[in-house]
């Protein structure tokens, strides 16, 4: 056989190919070392055995063991699609690749087959050299296309090891058994003795397999492995006490403490009385507007303590919340008031007309209340058929009282980016919401003493728990306002200087106050005494920054899934390994239970990646009208052993570690995490090509944190011409902000693999330091230069101009902080965040610096000279001095 057909078949047998098949870590220890061996010895009977059952099925033994290989690694690998390389028997000759695709319900005889084509199609194409099989995959130049080795011999095998990362012998004359040899630490967390246990088991289960049944169920697990993953690890039942809603626990705090101070923001202060009482007002003010169990109302409010009212008074009338953000652009704030079919719409009373012009015509839409004000009606004419008022006046007599909620009704609807180009309304009943609270409580000691920054957004349900928990436990909550949370500096100082204990927030939020830490004296106490991150990868550095910044607080890292509650995982972080190449995941809250699944929802051995389910008492209820995929993002529970149970597919993919605790390793889709919000890509994709002239578009993630930028690529349509900075402009009026593009990047095509999938490797990488076009102007002051080069060091940019922007040259609000920090060390000057938000070119924000700093050296001399005018002699009584004195006043 020529080369050129040895190359033509094996382009054809590798097509679709993508990567390597990784088994175990990425790559070798550092430091190299002696390699590993294991050794599973087998007896001559157990090799005989093993001859007689391929015989009888018509096949060689090679088949069997190649096919017992390839069902170890897609299991260990957690791949269905594996590639690994088979050396000949014998000395010499180059290993050729053996490609294994598993699906779980295909019956055993047939999968034997394609291991049977697979091995004779290889052996009579061999020849070709690692580099030239690679690129027949096209794989990149220096890229191995396997880095695992089998040899099936009926020699003694090789004593001098092999060259090859991970290299399997199976004999079976001298010697007979599995042999392992393989790189120092490659195999990570995967202990080899038992990889070649569970290559063992799946062999002797491929020989007594009857041909009809599933390969899917000749894994490598044992009852005593299975029995780990599924029960020990998963052992959380516990009984936190009798059913609730979340209203009814504030209920009864409220009733045993009436005086004690429950939210408060600035001068404004509810006690729980007072809070009780007016969002008992609240409630009957819904019931009488036909508000009750089964309703969404739809609260659009600014960060006040009002809106903690508000949450309690739609629970307390038996309806569900949802909140949408009034800084949403008008089309998606109708989108989702529209989705909901709210009845209701709260909102402050300043904002009452634009609610109405913003969902005029809804045809839910009943009422539009507002809370707060002075009790007269906000300008405009209300809609004919539509009830606008005050939320907190008295009802009409005889109007209904309010319904009761039940634990399992729906308590709050929040939306998350949805890859179908629409947001996802996420229902969470109170049941699994009261389970979280009660065991972050009970775990966390969380009492009256204790008192929660609450930093995150109504539409982030990590408001969920700082409210109704600590509400739950007769703590307080401090509401951080709009103004505050653009100023990390004062978030800083209330953390300071306020009996706040509690900060929880995404890792982003936190790390805009880090670089200001430095800038005080490290307090030797401190009130705070918690730190949640949850929402988005943890720093490793994080954790030790924000235990010396805070006098050793205990840092918690959480995870899980606003369809799971909130958090259904969490981490206590006492100790940072720097080789963790991420904040572990940790362990299952009471209740809730983690399952890492192969593509037929078997559990994946410990180490080996799989698909991440969570299943127990957290599980939201579903998509808000959305049957469809509810049913399958929640599918039935094979294991939980609750008639009805269900398991949430997170899209997430994880891995155990052999001591229980999960790892999380990425996502599986296109969804995204930017500064702590969800972000589906194809949601910003169809919203991209649905603007004039855009003829495809696709949107990916560059960099890394805190400077992730999302970034999109449009083709024109034919004969268009498109602008990005009008498409961002477009997309700013259909969606929120942290989902437009930091930069549009406008090509002739999209780039295609060789076999017409769009190649995201190929995409180009951004420039942001062209600043969207604008022609490079060098800074013309000593002030423009200093910031320049602190723009460019925060930015990881090469240069900045006097005209380029802070935003287009990919800054963003996470990255504001560093520059205020570095403003206040290098110069020692402070000008307030929104200085980066209303200047943003460089010429514009450093005329406000050089202005800060004029004024700062004016106000030097001024308090000089007075200084100069207190320390001089008196003058005599009587003397010109005085009489000129006395003459000036």
């Amino acid at each position: 056989m020529n080369a050129d057909e040895a190359l033509r078949y094996w382009r054809e047998r590798l097509a679709g190919v993508t990567q390597p098949t990784r088994l175990g870590v990425e790559r070798p220890a550092a430091g190299g070392g002696e390699r590993g061996r294991a050794r599973l010895p087998w007896t001559a009977g157990r090799v005989s055995e093993l001859e007689r059952a391929a015989a009888a099925a018509g096949r060689r033994p090679e088949h069997l063991l190649l096919a017992a290989v390839g069902l170890l690694i897609a299991a260990h690998a957690g791949e269905p699609d594996v590639v690994h390389g088979v050396l000949p028997d014998g000395s010499g000759g180059e290993p050729w690749p053996m490609r294994v695709r598993v699906d779980p319900l295909q019956p055993l005889a047939a999968h034997l087959d394609d291991v049977r084509d697979g091995w004779e199609g290889g052996t009579a194409h061999a020849g070709p050299t690692p580099a030239e099989l690679a690129a027949c995959a096209g794989l990149a130049d220096g890229v191995a296309l396997f880095g695992t080795v089998v040899r099936v011999t009926r020699c003694a095998p090789d004593p001098t090891g092999s060259a090859y990362d991970i290299a399997l012998t199976v004999a079976l004359g001298p010697e007979a058994g599995l042999h392992l040899d393989h790189a120092h630490g490659l195999l990570g967390g995967v202990d080899a003795d038992r990889l070649l246990t569970h290559l063992d088991r799946i062999v002797s289960r491929l020989v007594d397999a009857a041909d009809g049944d599933p390969v899917g169920d000749l894994g490598p697990l044992s009852d005593a492995e299975l029995a780990q993953l599924l029960g020990e690890w998963n052992d959380t039942a516990r009984d936190l006490g009798e059913p609730r809603c979340l209203h009814e626990l504030f209920e009864l705090q409220a009733a045993r403490t009436p005086d004690a101070l429950a939210v408060v923001q600035g001068a404004d202060r509810l006690s729980y009385a007072e809070l009780d009482a007016a969002a008992d007002r609240l409630a009957v003010r819904l019931a009488a507007a036909g508000v009750g169990r089964g309703d969404t109302v739809a609260l659009h409010l600014r960060r006040t303590v009002r809106m903690v009212v508000a949450l309690l008074g739609v629970l307390k009338a038996g309806a569900a919340y949802a909140p949408v953000d009034p800084a949403l652009p008008a089309e998606r704030v109708r989108e989702l008031v529209g989705t909901l079919a709210a009845p209701v719409v709260l909102s402050d009373p300043d904002a009452v007309p634009e609610v109405l012009r913003r969902c005029a015509g809804l045809p839910a839409l009943r009422a539009a209340l507002w809370l707060g004000g002075d009790g007269q009606p906000p300008a405009g004419t209300a809609p004919e058929g539509m009830v606008v008022g005050d939320a907190l006046a008295a009802p009409a007599a005889g109007a209904p009282g309010p319904d009761r909620a039940h634990p399992d009704d729906p308590a709050y609807t929040i939306f998350t980016s949805g890859s179908t180009g629409r947001p996802k309304g996420v229902a969470v009943a109170h049941a699994p919401a009261v389970n979280l609270i009660r065991w972050v409580n009970e775990t966390y000691r969380v009492g009256p003493a204790d008192q929660v920054l609450c930093t995150a957004s109504l539409s982030f349900d990590l408001s969920v728990y700082d409210i109704f928990g600590l509400l739950a436990a007769g703590g307080s909550i401090r509401v951080a306002s709009t103004e505050e949370l653009r100023d990390p500096q004062r978030l800083l100082a209330i953390l300071d200087d306020e009996p706040v204990t509690f900060w929880d927030s995404a890792p982003a939020a936190l790390q805009q106050l880090e670089p200001f830490f430095a800038l005080r004296e490290p307090p030797a106490e401190h009130s705070l005494r918690l730190v949640f991150l949850s929402g988005d990868w943890v720093p490793l550095t994080l954790p030790d920054a924000a235990r010396t910044a805070f006098a050793d607080p205990e840092v918690v890292a959480l995870g899980g899934a606003t369809e799971a509650a909130i958090w259904s995982n969490h981490f206590p972080v006492t100790k940072v390994d720097p080789d963790w190449p991420s904040i572990p995941y940790g362990r299952p809250i009471a209740n809730a239970r983690y399952h890492v699944l192969d593509a037929g929802l078997r559990p994946a051995p410990v180490g080996a990646p799989g698909d991440l389910y969570i299943g127990g008492d957290c599980l939201a209820t579903g998509y808000h009208a959305d049957p469809r995929l509810t049913a399958a993002k929640f599918v039935p529970d094979p294991y939980g052993g609750t008639p009805g149970g269900r398991l949430y597919r997170t899209g997430d993919r994880a891995r155990f570690w052999p001591d229980g605790v999960i790892e999380f390793l990425g996502r599986q889709d296109d969804q995204v995490k930017i500064r702590g919000f969800r972000v589906e890509l194809g949601e910003v994709e169809v919203n991209l090509a649905a603007l004039p002239g855009v003829g495809s578009a696709v949107a990916a993630v560059h960099g890394g944190a805190p400077n992730l930028h999302l970034v999109a690529y449009v083709v024109p349509s034919s004969g268009a011409t498109v602008d990005p900075a009008g498409l961002r402009a477009g997309l700013a009026d259909r969606l929120p902000p942290y989902m437009v593009p930091a930069r549009i990047v406008v090509l002739d095509a999209l780039p295609v693999t060789a076999n017409g999938k769009l190649d995201r490797a190929a995409l180009p990488a951004p420039d942001f330091a062209d600043a969207g076009g604008t022609a490079y102007v060098a800074p013309r002051t000593p002030v423009e230069e200093v910031v320049a080069e602190l723009w460019a060091e925060v930015l990881g940019v090469e240069r900045v101009g006097a005209e380029d922007g802070f935003f287009d040259l990919g800054g963003h609000s996470m990255l504001i902080p560093q520059v205020l920090a570095r403003l206040t060390s290098d110069l020692q000057v402070t000008v307030p965040p929104v200085t980066v938000l209303n200047h943003p070119t460089l010429a514009g924000f450093a005329a406000v610096v050089e202005r800060a700093l004029l004024d700062q050296i004016e106000a030097a001399e001024v308090e000089q000279s007075a200084g100069a005018a207190r320390s001089a002699p008196a003058p005599e009584v009587g003397g010109k001095e005085a009489q000129g004195a006395g003459h000036r006043r």
